[in-house]
């Protein structure tokens, strides 16, 4: 039976010997079993991380090596009370971090992202999904060199794949992700978003081997759970306020369960919202009042010479 704990990640050194050789079995599995085929496919490198992460997690739960002959299609590991798990795992270049600061102070929570094709995919037989993050180095060429210090695998928690179905927000094409202090990217895939926040956390890898069938169902069964970050929650709330849909009572309930008082910064730059109303204000449609409204809560930014 698993206790709950809070997701905090845990970091699995790999630019040690050890790691390295766990690097090396890995891009040996990847020149083996790379998959080509198929709509919105991993690449090469995303592929390698899959395998390795699969590939630490077997050794901390003192399982058997991947094996070729005798590995499942539709999830990653059964483990020895029965649960099947599919590892997921993403690359990048900086630590797994649970929250991550923006221009406003307000700090923005972390997501996992699942390939919607694969997760309502049904040949995907999985019962769980246990989620990691790799750190890689510059070139992100597994199995890397010796020298190569970055390699990191932070194992983050796990969720049910019926509860990742339940509360999952699908996202397609060109929707956009908030990326840190100043930046904005668009999904090119069709995604799911997951907040790493309401994942299932563990103490350590190997607790992973306490999750039954009934932690499984108890995970599915609960409430559903927010997947947004509280910046764009209050954001959407201003949005619907705008069009009518709620009022100011519904943002300060936000504000309250979110535990934020501070402005959210705006997706455009402040100084479009200062260009609309100084236009609006030559065609008589404002005054001097909302401009100095507007410069309370997004101050215009002047030009001050280029820092790099």
């Amino acid at each position: 039976m698993y206790t709950l704990t809070h997701p905090t990640p845990i970091e699995i050194d790999l630019s040690t010997a050890e790691g390295l050789d766990l690097r090396q079995q890995a891009a040996e599995w990847l020149a083996v079993h790379l998959n080509t085929t198929g709509a919105q496919r991993a690449g090469k490198n995303e592929q390698g991380y899959g395998a390795l992460a699969e590939i630490v997690v077997r050794k901390y739960l003192g399982l058997e090596p991947i094996k070729s002959e005798d590995h499942p299609v539709g999830y990653d590991i059964l483990l020895p009370i029965g649960v099947k798990v599919d590892v997921k795992c993403r690359g990048g270049d900086f630590p797994f971090r649970e929250t991550y600061e923006s221009a406003d102070g307000i700090p923005r929570e972390s997501k996992h992202n699942f390939f919607a094709r694969q997760l309502l995919d049904p040949t995907l037989d999985a019962d769980i999904f246990l989620l990691t993050h790799l750190t890689v180095s510059s070139k992100g060429e597994l199995p890397g060199s010796s020298r190569e210090k970055k390699w990191r695998l932070y194992v983050c928690g796990w969720v049910s794949k019926d509860r990742v179905l339940k509360e999952g927000v699908y996202l397609p094409p060109q929707s956009l992700s908030e990326q840190g202090k100043s930046s904005w990217m668009s999904y090119q895939y069709h995604q799911v978003e997951f907040y790493n926040k309401n994942l299932n956390g563990l103490s350590s890898v190997s607790v992973l081997n306490d999750v039954d069938s009934a932690d499984v169902s108890n995970d599915a069964a609960k409430s559903i759970s927010l997947h947004l970050t509280a910046a764009d929650s209050i954001r959407i709330v201003q949005d619907l306020i705008g069009r009518g849909v709620l009022n100011t009572t519904h943002l300060d309930a936000i504000k309250r369960e979110m535990g934020v008082a501070k402005t959210v910064r705006p997706i455009l730059h402040a100084n479009q919202y200062h260009h609309l109303l100084e236009w609006m204000r030559v065609k008589g449609y404002v005054g001097d009042d909302e401009l100095q409204k507007l410069a309370v809560e997004f101050p215009k930014e002047p030009f001050t010479g280029i820092s790099s």
